[in-house]
């Protein structure tokens, strides 16, 4: 299986809340999952057991995260990386105020495994940060 196809994957499966196969593609003991700069609390979230408090997390704050509303664009192979741009239409679940959200994630693979997510505001800096390394 391709890299483009293996994040593809993962990534469809996180979008509707099916965090097993989503999370089956990264290594269970090198996987990192860094949120973008700008984020009031920017953290590096460690391995399954914090891609999970990771996902808990956000579920906490939106009341359809996890329900497909994630659109991705084409995902863009560099190398190792893998560049996913998406947007969504996300509710806030205490508000259920609606908030347009475009991001785009720069997903390292390594041994056929997803070991690195990096947060990034658009697809132009996340291609500009995998290039650089």
């Amino acid at each position: 299986m391709s890299n483009v196809e293996l994040v593809r994957r993962s990534f469809e499966a996180f979008a509707r809340g099916d965090l097993e196969e989503a999370f089956a593609a990264h290594d269970p003991e090198r996987t990192e999952w860094r949120t973008a700069d700008d984020e009031p609390d920017q953290e590096t979230w460690k391995g399954i057991d914090g891609l999970r408090e990771f996902a808990d997390a956000i579920g906490d704050l939106w009341q359809n995260r996890f329900d497909g509303v994630q659109e991705f664009d084409e995902f863009i192979e560099v190398g190792d990386w893998v560049v996913c741009p998406w947007r969504a239409e996300l509710r806030g679940k205490g508000s259920g105020v609606e908030v347009h959200v475009d991001e785009t994630y720069a997903v390292l693979v390594s041994g056929g495994r997803i070991v690195r997510v990096e947060e990034f505001r658009s697809t132009e800096q996340a291609l500009e940060a995998v290039r650089r390394r």
